[in-house]
């Protein structure tokens, strides 16, 4: 083999061995920071609306007004996802994000229109696998859980 040849053989096989602890973190982190990323073009509409006093305009699946119903969509769309994406109370912020599209999927949707329904499913399976996983080590959660020093990992 030729030296060249030898160095792509090395370069592939040390991202295949890469140690799974590494992998995964990296895996986390993506996930974590793209779904916060995209979620926050959504929250800043509504934010947006509410700022201007366009509540009204909202739906309201729960039956508790339309304008507390949209401030509560912007407390997870745009608050919960700004707190994801710095890694700050990933697991909760997370959960409340799942509520949100329960009630987008399971109260305000069409059931009968699975296509409809199929980009709020995948939003909930993505805020579903972060309460798993938590922040990762390259979120806010890690520092605040070494500073109150807990026995356990935030990850």
């Amino acid at each position: 083999m030729r030296p060249q040849e030898i160095s792509h053989r090395d370069s592939v096989c040390q991202l295949i061995n890469a140690p799974l602890l590494y992998r995964t973190q990296v895996g986390i982190f993506v996930l974590r920071v793209g779904v916060a990323l995209l979620m926050l073009t959504h929250g800043w509409g509504k934010l947006v609306m509410l700022m201007e006093g366009k509540g009204s305009e909202w739906m309201d699946p729960l039956g508790i007004g339309a304008t507390a119903s949209l401030a509560l969509c912007v407390f997870a769309e745009f608050f919960c996802s700004m707190a994801i994406l710095i890694g700050f109370l990933t697991r909760a912020a997370s959960f409340v994000l799942v509520v949100n599209f329960w009630v987008a999927v399971f109260v305000y949707g069409d059931q009968s229109a699975w296509p409809q329904n199929e980009l709020p499913l995948l939003y909930m399976i993505c805020f579903v696998a972060l309460i798993g996983a938590g922040s990762g080590p390259l979120g806010v959660d890690r520092v605040l859980a070494q500073r109150l020093r807990c026995n356990s990992r935030a990850d």
